[in-house]
Parts: structure tokens; C-alpha cells; sequence
């Protein structure tokens, strides 16, 4: 698979290709997969070339929803890259699978990440998006 990360986006890193292995076992042929905090896209378009019958990126970031949708170009692969926060994007569509990589490094400053920062960066207790957070999540409360 070829991938490029412009300035700004999230480089995949093993983390993202473990990710993309797990999602080949789970994934069966036509499903629909939902992949949040894509970064470069790197797992949707795994997905998609692993058969995936419908795939949806989401990132926050515009460098990232242009990354994602040049490399799904790149890899001779379709898919929808879409620019927003989590779920908020998608509204109510169901997915079969639903995958995601957010920033979870603890950083040192208080201050919002800029930059390709915002794609590790999960501020300075690890759980800065919502997602990660027990009382906050999308996903309802986490066991």
C-alpha cells in the first residue's frame, strides 16, 4: 500500500498497521466501515481494498480528509473522506465496522495541539478526545 502523509497529517506507524490487521480478520466482503480519526487513511483504504463494500473516513483535520481521499486515488480505491468530529459527520448511517486510531499520547502542554501534533496528541492526561473519555463518550459509557 502506498501512503503519503503531507505536513500536518498523521503518519501511520505500527499502531495503524496493527489496526488494519485486526480489521482484515473481522471484515467480511461487501461490508460498510466507518473509520474515525483517519489521519492519511491508511486503514479505510485497507479496508477498502480488503473488499469492504462501502468505506467512510472521518478527521477533523482538512489535510487529513485531502490525504486520506489522494491516497484511496493512489491505491486504486474508492472511499468517502468526510471533515468533522467523531460520529458527527455520518449523523445516524450504520456502519458493520467501525474503527479508529485517535490521538492518545499525553502531552507536556495545556494548550490545543496545532499541527501534525493534533494527531497523537490527547493532551496532558492521555484522554483528551471524547471518545477516550469514560464520562464523555460518543459510544455511551465505557466498560
Amino acid at each position: 500500500m502506498r501512503i503519503i502523509a503531507p505536513p500536518g497529517v498523521f503518519r501511520p506507524r505500527s499502531d495503524s498497521w496493527m489496526l488494519t490487521e485486526v480489521l482484515r480478520e473481522e471484515l467480511r466482503p461487501g461490508d460498510s466501515v466507518l473509520d474515525l480519526c483517519t489521519g492519511s487513511g491508511a486503514v479505510a483504504i485497507a479496508a477498502a481494498v480488503a473488499g469492504a463494500g462501502r468505506v467512510t473516513a472521518v478527521d477533523l483535520s482538512r489535510r487529513a480528509v485531502a490525504a486520506a481521499r489522494i491516497n484511496a486515488r493512489l491505491n486504486g480505491t474508492g472511499l468517502r473522506a468526510v471533515r468533522g468530529s467523531l460520529f458527527e459527520p455520518v449523523g445516524a448511517e450504520r456502519f458493520d465496522l467501525i474503527v479508529a486510531n485517535p490521538p492518545y499520547v499525553p502531552a507536556e502542554e495545556v494548550e490545543p495541539p496545532r499541527g501534525a501534533a493534533r494527531g497523537w496528541d490527547a493532551g496532558p492526561d492521555g484522554r483528551e478526545p471524547e471518545v477516550l473519555r469514560r464520562d464523555r463518550s460518543p459510544l455511551g459509557p465505557l466498560h
